[in-house]
């Protein structure tokens, strides 16, 4: 069963990107860019699991004007370890995006006034000085003793003022 989905990345200042996957054979896509500043791209998948990755034209100061970075989707809620490409898994022609099994959903929840939200931008964690490996969740791991590490890796961080 083939399923179409939709994968999409905000890049209001870049010029060009392209999509590619394991499912293209690792051939680029190339991406129009919509008037919000979306390159955007929806792709016929059977059930199974791909790795993916896009690849912008880059405005960033850290890289030479309008060189090709790639780059994970910001959406992506799985990234393979051995390759850091993303992962989408299908199955029954629907989009997984959690396999997690929630426990204790027999439990009220506090109210909304009671809850205290924590962002945070993984990208700005390193692991140490000489730490080239930006944008971890284990980095964040080891510098956040205070923080649930189990529901930090399910990227689930909250807490409840008293």
């Amino acid at each position: 069963m083939s399923t179409s989905v939709e994968f999409k990345l905000l890049a209001p200042h870049n010029n060009a990107a392209v999509f590619m996957g394991s499912f293209s054979d690792w051939n680029e896509i190339p991406l129009q860019k919509d008037d919000k500043g979306y390159f955007r791209i929806s792709v016929e998948l059977d059930d199974g699991v791909y790795q993916y990755k896009f690849q912008i034209q880059s405005k960033s100061w850290s890289h030479e004007p309008d060189e090709w970075v790639e780059i994970n989707d910001p959406y992506v809620t799985e990234i393979d370890a051995s390759t850091g490409n993303g992962v989408v898994r299908i199955k029954d022609g629907e989009r997984i995006v959690d396999d997690y099994v929630w426990h204790h959903d027999d439990k009220p929840l506090p109210e909304n006034h009671e809850l205290v939200i924590y962002e945070l931008l993984v990208s700005d964690f390193f692991r140490g000085s000489q730490d080239n490996h930006q944008g971890h969740y284990t980095n964040v791991i080891e510098k956040l003793d205070s923080v649930d590490r189990k529901m930090l890796r399910k990227g689930v961080v909250s807490g409840q003022t008293h």
